[in-house]
């Protein structure tokens, strides 16, 4: 008796220890654990917020997908299961079955179905509910997720950007707004009992809360366009691929920027990279705007005034040659030296300004410096100091040799001229939305002054001449009905022959081009802005050949699009008339109408 005595007292002791342990020492624990067995908690999705167009187009978006995962270490009837789920799934049986036994002892997880229809989970609820199935489909579970689509494929897919399998954005637009795009997951607690919810018990709701939607300038049938004309264009000249920028100069707004690259196979298709921001290259003639810009603010100087141009001019060792239809010194007035290109003309110019003025003048139409749009891997280009320049660099970087610009920066500094003087920041993206509707314009550099509106009325004459004028090398770019001011740029690409080999500009015979128009219309009133470059064409090696004509194919298009009325200035459209190229000779760069096939001595630090 009392050792039976003793033994209830222990137990007694002991009973009392885990009274005290729950009521006073753990009491959350254990209260929390009741919770657990008689709660359900659930994740309610928070969606990743949509990328649309300037008129609501719909470029990216996240729609609800469910997957069929398993715990193969739950699964007891893997044979029977597999059955149960083939007819399901749509996948073998033994495939389902290898999947539910997982690859090892331990293994704790086996994607069934990465994805699969309304129907199917349909189905797959019959079954769950049927309680003759428990056994059967214990281990087996459909987990919700959300799958991120792009209804129209590749459009804009450099600035759209993607996503990686957990919804975070990887490059372009997705990976530069992500924080803002993808929301936060929600949680819903219910009370059960053993045999489901309980009626009137405990339910508590944390909603999920979708992402901002993102706005960008971009009109998606504009994109359309451009990227079928750069495309075609490509594979016509079998370049090694094109880019494109068009915008509203008026406000900056980039209304398409577009890539594309040649294949192994040599079609042309739009890759992942978004060329127009994050590659540089050397602009050619296009850059001449500056110093014909510099001149007229500076020196006073209109589109009649005549300027002495030679046949050749020397800058530091290098003598640059000019090669025209029927060229002799005399004196040209500098519309003509622009709309002919005229390369000694403009490093006259240059020559006239000074280093210093002209470097200064080429900062302040945006180059060299960020455009501002933030875009991941962006490139500025590079400018160098004037103290850094080498003795033929005045002679080189007027005519856009020795420089490197994207096109996003080059179309900006045409809506300098566009604009009256005005340099306008470009821009990507109008605003955001929040899921309750209210819209956030995204903020946006200040505008700025860069020349008079004088200044870029005379420049504005002198584009449209090189497009007007039979003798212009951009009268291919000529859009019927319409005043066009633009101008033609083809440099000279370095490269390296071999891996090992230094970068050169190539030799007689062995050149590589860089070809673009720049420009805008209608002249009178410009609400469109066009900058085409084409890397590498195969079958012409000027722009006006190779790049004028796609300006004017995205033009007429974009042109009917927005509804712009044509100027009061009708455009001859006849067919060109060139004059018998002159012979090739040993210095620098020609006029570009008119390039010849000879090396000019060109320091390799000049180039990038």
């Amino acid at each position: 008796m009392l050792i039976l005595l003793g033994a209830l007292f222990v137990v007694a002791v002991l009973f009392c220890g885990v009274l005290v342990d729950l009521q006073a020492v753990r009491p959350e624990r254990y209260r929390d654990v009741g919770v657990s067995q008689r709660t359900r908690t659930q994740t309610l999705s928070g969606y990743r917020g949509s990328i649309i167009d300037r008129d609501g187009f719909v470029l990216a978006a996240s729609t609800p997908g469910f997957e069929v995962v398993a715990d193969p270490t739950m699964v007891e009837q893997p044979i029977a299961t597999a059955a149960l789920l083939a007819p399901v799934l749509g996948i073998d049986a033994q495939t389902l079955e290898v999947a539910l036994r997982g690859e090892s002892p331990d293994d704790r997880f086996a994607m069934l179905a990465p994805e699969i229809t309304d129907g199917a989970f349909e189905q797959l609820e019959v079954l769950a509910d049927d309680s003759t199935n428990y056994e059967t489909l214990l281990g087996v579970f459909v987990r919700r997720f959300e799958d991120r689509v792009y209804p129209n494929g590749n459009l804009a897919l450099p600035i759209i950007g993607g996503v990686d399998p957990d919804e975070n954005g990887t490059f372009g637009i997705e990976w530069q707004y992500d924080e803002l795009m993808q929301g936060r997951s929600g949680q819903e607690q219910i009370e059960r009992g053993i045999f489901g919810s309980i009626t009137g018990g405990f339910h508590s709701v944390d909603p999920a809360v979708q992402g901002d939607d993102v706005v960008l300038t971009l009109d998606h049938r504009i994109q359309h366009v451009v990227e079928e004309s750069l495309i075609e264009h490509c594979e016509e000249t079998r370049a090694n691929g094109a880019q494109s920028v068009v915008s509203d100069p008026r406000t900056g707004e980039i209304l398409a920027m577009a890539t594309v690259v040649r294949n192994e196979n040599g079609t042309c298709s739009v890759p992942r990279y978004n060329a127009p921001l994050i590659e540089t290259f050397e602009p050619g003639s296009v850059l001449k705007i500056i110093t014909a810009a510099a001149a007229v603010e500076e020196l006073g100087m209109t589109k009649d005034t005549q300027i002495e141009v030679p046949t050749a001019i020397e800058v530091g060792d290098v003598t640059f040659v000019e090669h025209g239809a029927g060229h002799v010194a005399a004196p040209y007035p500098v519309s003509q030296i622009i709309s002919q290109s005229m390369n000694v003309g403009t490093i006259r110019l240059a020559e006239q300004l000074g280093k210093q003025t002209l470097h200064d003048y080429i900062l302040a139409f945006g180059f060299a410096q960020p455009t501002g749009l933030d875009f991941r891997y962006e490139a500025r280009g590079r400018v160098s100091d004037p103290e850094d320049w080498y003795g033929s660099d005045l002679g080189s970087i007027p005519i856009g040799q020795g420089v490197t610009v994207n096109a996003v920066q080059l179309n900006a500094s045409y809506n300098v001229i566009a604009n009256g003087g005005l340099y306008v920041p470009p821009t990507l993206v109008r605003a955001l939305v929040s899921p309750d509707g209210e819209e956030t314009h995204v903020a946006q550099q200040q505008s700025r002054r860069v020349v008079s509106d004088t200044t870029a009325s005379e420049v504005t004459d002198m584009l449209v001449g090189v497009v007007e004028h039979e003798t212009g090398t951009g009268h291919a770019a000529a859009v019927p009905g319409y005043t066009v001011a633009g101008k033609t740029g083809t440099a000279w690409k370095v490269f390296r022959e071999t891996q090992d080999a230094p970068s050169t500009y190539g030799y007689a015979g062995n050149r590589r081009y860089v070809v673009s128009f720049a420009g805008f219309l209608p002249a009178e009133n410009p609400q469109l802005s066009i900058t085409v470059v084409v890397d590498e064409p195969q079958t012409e090696s000027t722009a006006g050949k190779v790049a004028a004509p796609v300006f004017a194919d995205i033009a007429q298009y974009s042109l009917r699009i927005l509804g712009i009325p044509p100027g009061q200035v009708a455009v001859d459209t006849g067919e060109r008339v060139r004059g018998t190229p002159a012979p090739s000779a040993d210095p620098l760069l020609l006029a570009e109408s008119q390039i010849s096939e000879t090396a000019a001595p060109v320091s390799e630090g000049d180039n990038e």
